[in-house]
This record gives C-alpha cells, structure tokens and sequence, in this order.
C-alpha cells in the first residue's frame, strides 16, 4: 500500500491537543491521509472512521487507564494496528502491559518516528528497523534505539481541524508550543525527562505563521508554552530578554495582546524586562510554579528556587502592572504538618490573583514516581486518613484535606474577585479534593505495581528520560 492511499487516524482524548496535531501534521505532509479526532473513554467505537492504522496520543497514566477498554474495544472492531505516543511513554511498557493490543509505543518526541512506524505497519516492515519505539515480541517488550530529538527549525506545521474554535483550555484555544526543553530538574516534573534539559527554540517566523494558520481556522485565544515561556531564545544564558520581548510582539500582532498569554514563567527567570514584555503584550497573566512555602520541601523537589526567590518575583511582577497566581503541591513525599504551615503562611502573604492546588502526583519516570514505588502506603499521606472532625465527617486523607485548606485559604487571600459564595466554594473545592485523591490514589497504586513487576524481572529500563 503506498502512503497516498493509506488512512490514518489520530486521536486526540477530550480536546484537541498540540501533540496530536503534530502528530497528525507530520504524518499528512510524508504523505499519509491523516484525519484527527477527539475521543473520551465513553465514544461510541462505530463514530471511530475507518482506518488503516490508528494514533492515539496518551498523556498520563490515568489516561491509560480511563482509555484501557476503549482501546481493546476498537482493536476488536477495527482489527487494524494501534499505536500510542504521549508524554506517557516516557515509560512504555506502562501501555504495553497494561493494555496488550498496542501494537507498537512510539518512545519520547513522536513527529518523525510516526512516520516511519506507520509506514513499516502497513508495509508489513521489521518493527526493529524503527527506531524509538517500544512493542511486544512473544512474552517480551522490546526497545528500539533510541532517536536524536526533533528539529526543530524544520518541523512539519500541525494539522489544524476546523473547529478547533470550539474548545477551550484553561480559556485558550490551543496552547502552541514555542520551545522544548527545561533548564530546571524539578524531582516531580516530566518535562526534563521527556524533552531534556537543553532549550531548542523554534525559529521566530516558523511561530508567526504558525499562528497565522490557528488564527484562519479560528483559534484565536493562544497561550505559548514549551516548558517555560522564559526560556525561549536563552542559549547558553539564563534568559534572553531581547528574544522573549520579540516573541511576544511578534505574535501579539497576529492574535492582538488581549488574546496571546505567556503563562508559564519561573520565578527566578522573571527579569524585570520579561515582566514589562508579558505586561505590554500578552493579557498579563503569569502562573509561577511556587509548589511550598517551606526551603526544605523546595530542596528536595529540587525546584531550584528559594522561598525569596518566589517572594520577590511575585512583587516585582505586581509593580510592573503583571497579575500573578501560583500553583501549589501538598503533600509531597516528606512534607511535614511544620512544612504544611509555612505554605499556608506564604499563601497568606502573597498578592497573588488565583491559587492551584494540586495533591503530589508520581508521575512515571520522575525520582517522585520512584520514591513513591518504594515508600510504604501507611507513610503515603494519600493512604493517612486525616483526625480532624472536618476530615472524618467527609473520609479525607491527610493529603486531601491539606489540600482542601489550601484552596480555602487561597480562596480568602487571593485579589481575584469572584461571584461565588462561600458555601458554593467550599463545596467545590471538596469535590476537586476528592477527585484528586482518587485519581492519585488509583495512579500511586499502578506505579507501584508497575515498579515493583520490573524490580522482580530485574528488567534495566531507560526510564530517566530524555538525554540532557
């Protein structure tokens, strides 16, 4: 079959995701029929077109497992190879052992080794001859060399749909990545270990037309992303101001300011030239990554920042006319009642618009996820069930429930005016906890099972990631 006739479906779960059009893009320009949809765990398979072969992109352990059945039912409908990619594989065997139909994992950055695993799929070619990619051969996973990372000044554009206008991600229409790569090694982040700790930014006029095509298919809002917006242009330098400020410009006078955010910035790399850009042409909203109030808790998620660091950031962003929030992680492995306080107590004192608050999540390939494997559930505050009168009433953990008073002191502190009443709030931010803490709970259980069934098959795995 040659690539002209053959169709290819990518699937995207719940919204159109940048890593899916990528996907999809690349594999329409080498020739293929590439058609991209969205699907939930809850899709009716005859909706699925027909295909040849079918990319799903998976982007979290709880997607393997919400998307489990889904995909053994289209493999039986469908009987045509599946092939799954995502920031997901930066472990594989975690779909290939958990849903056995997969036909092959593409490993790490996914634009080029789509394309030639497609093409070795419907030729019927050697799996081995594809590098970057994982699959089964009898009882075994086998790996593939691994793959130089992308290019990419000449990276394909992604294929946009034509109602991408439709979706809406944290009020963006599409987040467009401008960069990969992190210079931080934050313990619970994936993004070191997926795209490495060296910056490749795209070229300035790949990005302009690339939101010149978004905004003909009407994805208006843009949010840029990429790691950290910060780092965008820094080569060997922490930050590059001159680089960041022309970014911005650029695409604001393609989307407008009010419809371009850059919201991911670390504290220690918000200069105040990069706060004055962001300010003057984006809608002015940072998100930095503040995680604890406590140094301890800071160290040992190797977050590489000082609680002053965050202070000073978050003031100096305020005076320069930016609207900062924060997210926020509790319950990290080791994090103590004391260290709890002292992140209660920054959160009390910072001007801050919003708050997020996240319970910690082991996510596959990180030290966290590896801690966590080894960490008894009795020490996991996920598994401690919380005294507290509040606690026992609603059968919250001690994470949980740090949680839920995070959000509710968020809630008093923060400069974002709201229409919610008290009750209606706090009756929301329970309901957030106790999703967190089953989705967590049900994502600690599997790392640990999936650790433990490699540390008795004495497997050597490549889970640290990407190359730095």
């Amino acid at each position: 079959m040659r690539p002209s006739e053959a169709k290819i479906t990518v699937i995207s779960p719940e919204v159109y995701t940048y890593g899916a059009m990528l996907v999809a893009g690349a594999l329409e320009e080498a020739g293929f029929r590439a058609q991209l949809i969205k699907a939930t765990p809850t899709t009716e398979i005859s909706s699925i077109p027909q295909a040849d072969v079918y990319a799903i992109g998976l982007y979290s352990l709880l997607h393997v497992m919400e998307f489990k059945n889904w995909i053994s039912s289209l493999k039986r409908a469908r009987k045509k190879p599946i092939i799954v990619g995502g920031p997901v594989t930066v472990v594989p065997e975690a779909a290939l052992e958990n849903v056995d139909c997969i036909d092959a994992v593409v490993v790490g950055e996914g634009e080029g080794t789509v394309v030639d695993l497609v093409d070795s799929l419907i030729s019927r070619g050697d799996l081995e001859s594809v590098d970057g990619i994982a699959f089964r051969s009898g009882g075994d996973i086998v790996a593939t060399n691994p793959r130089e990372p992308v290019d990419l000044d000449n990276r394909p554009y992604p294929k946009i749909p034509d109602d991408i206008s439709y979706q809406s991600i944290r009020g963006a229409h599409v987040y467009m990545e401008v960069l990969r790569g992190c210079k931080g090694s934050c313990a619970f982040c994936q993004v070191p270990r997926f795209f490495g700790r060296k910056i490749r930014s795209r070229p300035l006029d790949k990005v302009v037309e690339e939101a010149k095509l978004f905004r003909r298919k009407g994805a208006i809002r843009i949010a840029i992303s990429g790691g950290t917006t910060s780092f965008y242009g820094c080569g060997p330098s922490w930050v590059n101001e001159e680089e960041i400020r022309g970014l911005l410009r650029s695409l604001s006078e393609v989307v407008g300011s009010k419809n371009l955010s850059a919201p991911d910035i670390r504290a220690d790399a918000a200069t105040d030239g990069i706060l004055e850009a962001i300010a003057k042409y984006t809608i002015g909203w940072i998100f930095f990554g503040i995680e604890s109030g406590s140094q301890k808790m800071l160290d040992k998620m190797l977050k590489g920042l000082k609680v002053s660091d965050v202070l000073d950031a978050v003031y100096r962003a305020r005076r320069l006319g930016v609207k900062p929030a924060g997210s926020f992680i509790v319950a990290y492995s080791g994090e103590t009642d004391e260290d709890f306080q002292e992140t209660l107590s920054l959160v009390r004192d910072l001007p801050l618009m919003d708050h997020f608050v996240s319970i910690a999540e082991p996510i596959l390939g990180t030290p966290l996820a590896e801690e966590v494997a080894e960490m008894d559930l009795r020490e996991n505050l996920l598994f401690v069930d919380d005294s507290s009168s509040f606690a026992r009433l609603h059968g919250l953990s001690v994470a949980e429930m740090r949680a839920y008073r995070l959000m509710v002191e968020g809630y008093y502190a923060r400069l974002l005016s709201t229409s919610l009443h008290d009750e209606r709030a706090f009756k929301l931010f329970l309901n957030e906890v106790k999703k967190q803490g089953k989705d967590i709970k049900a994502c600690t259980l599997e790392v640990k099972r999936i650790y433990s069934m490699h540390r008795r098959r004495s497997l050597k795995t490549s889970w640290s990631g990407a190359t730095s």
